[in-house]
């Protein structure tokens, strides 16, 4: 782009002639040049005007400054080996001023606030999720866990761009248009564009949990429940005597990558029967909930920028007695985390032949009862909103 300009010069000349004008052209590059190629030192020991400043910097320059005639104050410091736009920041910005390029005249004005519109692509709904886990009249320890999650964006994004806005700024929520309104100086609208780029990275991850609730009879009528020395060891492929010895109790939070091996080590001690097979959708820090006719948990996420899931849960079993527990665990993107140790009696009736004083036989419903354990698969996926690792 070239901008043309026309020189006249004063000369002796004949009446009536007009002058000779030649005609010079001006690379924009030129002007943007002597706004940053330009360095030099300026040392000012006494106070002065501003106004007076700001000439002496594109002296010897291409460029003209024009300053707003309400533009007071003064300047006391030193400038080294500086460029006009880096002196133009540092003089103006603490005086409350600012300046704009037109071609090659640099206008100096007061800084206004600008009023910008941030678009805000969530819900307007508050989401609560809750759970208790301890007494209720009855027998039970006096140990308890009670959690809760509140989900209002709205609100805590109102929190946090208050904090980024000068004292005299403005800003507007309308959550039923999904608009924020902002009005301050053009800087702190750039820091709430950064943060609300931030908040929607993190808030629009998503995640998918397919949960498996699933039922292991022992073939042992015996066994208490499932040994879990016995699926550490077909997991591992170790020998019984290397499992280590935390993990042989009782393995509750274990993690897996391999649900068909783990479900073939379960087969082995007895019947494993699905329970439920529910599957999840939920966004970070977005509670869900699954329930069953024997067992219901909740299941929070926080989704962690490299994939890594921190899981809030809280299984309640129902039947024929309440078992309780409240657990934070964390999972890779694609594990299979596994909660056991529910343990249950359940009462199955029959009719069958029985013998019925005086010698006489007949029918009768014979009540039996046998052990069996819920263990619950949880597999995340992250699908939305991480990159790709």
């Amino acid at each position: 782009m070239f901008i043309v300009f026309a020189l006249a010069f004063q000369a002796a000349q004949r009446p009536g002639q007009m002058p000779a004008l030649p005609l010079t052209q001006l690379d924009d590059r030129v002007l943007a040049g002597d706004l940053d190629n330009r360095a030099f030192t300026l040392t000012f020991a006494q106070p002065v005007p501003v106004r007076d400043l700001l000439l002496l910097l594109v002296r010897g320059t291409t460029l003209s400054i024009i300053p707003d005639p309400a533009i007071t104050g003064a300047f006391i410091g030193e400038l080294k080996n500086v460029t006009v736009r880096q002196s133009l920041g540092l003089i103006l910005r603490p005086l409350g001023l600012d300046y704009a390029l037109d071609g090659s005249v640099v206008r100096v004005f007061r800084r206004q606030p600008q009023t910008r519109m941030f678009d805000l692509n969530y819900i307007a709904t508050e989401r609560v999720g809750a759970s208790a886990v301890g007494g209720d009249g009855g027998p039970r320890t006096s140990a308890s866990v009670t959690s809760s999650t509140k989900s209002d964006v709205f609100e805590d994004l109102a929190k946090g761009v208050r904090g980024l806005l000068t004292e005299h700024a403005t800003f507007n929520v309308d959550r039923k248009a999904g608009l924020l309104q902002v009005t301050d100086f053009p800087e702190r609208l750039e820091r709430v564009s950064l943060y609300l780029d931030a908040v929607q990275d993190r808030v629009q991850r998503q995640v998918q949990i397919d949960a498996r609730v699933i039922e292991v009879e022992p073939t042992d009528a015996k066994a208490p429940g499932v040994d879990w020395t016995t699926v550490a060891r077909k997991m591992n492929g170790a020998a019984t005597a290397d499992v280590p010895v935390a993990t042989r109790p009782t393995m509750n939070g274990l993690r897996v990558t391999d649900v068909a091996k783990l479900l073939a080590a379960l087969g082995e001690q007895g019947a494993v029967t699905m329970v439920a097979n529910p599957r999840l959708l939920t966004l970070n820090n977005e509670p869900g909930i699954v329930r069953t006719e024997t067992i219901s948990f909740t299941v929070t996420p926080q989704i962690s920028g490299d994939s890594v899931l921190t899981l809030s849960l809280t299984p309640i079993l129902t039947s024929p007695v309440v078992i309780e527990s409240d657990m934070l665990a964390r999972i890779a993107d694609g594990e299979t985390l596994v909660l056991s140790g529910f343990t249950r009696d359940r009462e199955i009736k029959e009719r069958k032949a029985v013998g019925i004083s005086g010698g006489w036989f007949g029918r009768g419903t014979v009540v039996t009862h046998k052990r069996v354990e819920l263990v619950i698969l949880l597999t995340a996926k992250v699908i939305a909103g991480v990159a790709a690792q």
